[in-house]
Formats: C-alpha cells, structure tokens, sequence
C-alpha cells in the first residue's frame, strides 16, 4: 500500500512540473494604441476590433479622448505584428439587465454608421509592426 502511494505521488509530482513553469505558448505581442474620431471628434464608448486572416483578435474600448490600447491574452499586451481588418462598433454605457422585460430596452443610439461596426464593410485595416513605436493608429470615420 505504502508503495503504491509513492508510485501516484511521484507520477503527480511528474504531471505537475510539466505544467507551466516553462515557455508561454501565447504568440508575442506588441504594444498598439489608437485614436477613434468622427466628423474630427474623438469618440468615447466604441470598442476597437483588430480581427486577423489567423489568429487571435485583438481589442479595445476608447477612452474619454477616443484613445485606446489593443489586448489580445492579457490587459493592454497589444496585437500581434501582422494585417489585420478593424471593425469599430459602438458601446452602450448602460446594458438593460433583462432585455426580454418591456421598459428595459436600451434606447442609446450608436453615434457611428453601423458598416464601421463590420470589418468586411467599414474599410479600416491597420498593419502592426513588431516595432511598437509604430503603432500608434488613427481611424477618422466619417458619414
């Protein structure tokens, strides 16, 4: 009995260093940041998509300033270098907590047109370099 305890702890032992520990297999990221404006306004509440061929999107949401920065796996870890379609889509401050429950509808109105809110229709694209200095984006939507 004694023996065939050791024998499952040490195979625990085993599993478990091969957990972690080692080379992350997430893909490098780069730091990218950007400005959202309309009609030459920044734009607060819309949420940033960098969506690629492959891979992994990468997000944000704009600031009071229309600022914002990408994450792909972890909080502002930015995108991976590559091209990449941008879809910007509008972020309601208020998200009705029963949407089915007359009254609690969300009467907030995009200030964007919607095609922006669709990569294949908003005819954004961004390259990120895997020099983050370079990746500073500015989007000027428009009517």
């Amino acid at each position: 009995m004694r023996l065939t305890s050791m024998a499952v702890m040490s195979s625990c032992v085993l599993l478990l260093a091969g957990c972690g520990g080692g080379e992350s297999d997430a893909p490098k990221t780069v730091s990218v940041e950007g400005l959202v404006t309309f009609k030459g306004t920044p734009m607060s509440n819309l949420s940033v998509a960098f969506i690629p061929d492959q891979g992994m999107v990468a997000e944000g949401t704009t600031d009071a300033e229309g600022r914002f920065t990408l994450t792909t796996s972890a909080p502002n870890d930015g995108a991976v270098p590559g091209n990449y379609k941008v879809a910007v889509s509008f972020v309601p401050t208020t998200v009705p907590e029963m949407p089915d429950f007359p009254g609690s509808e969300n009467n907030e109105k995009s200030p964007i047109p919607d095609r922006y809110g669709d990569a294949s229709t908003s005819g954004l694209t961004a390259t990120v370099d895997a020099d983050a200095s370079k990746n500073d984006f500015k989007f000027e939507l428009v009517e």
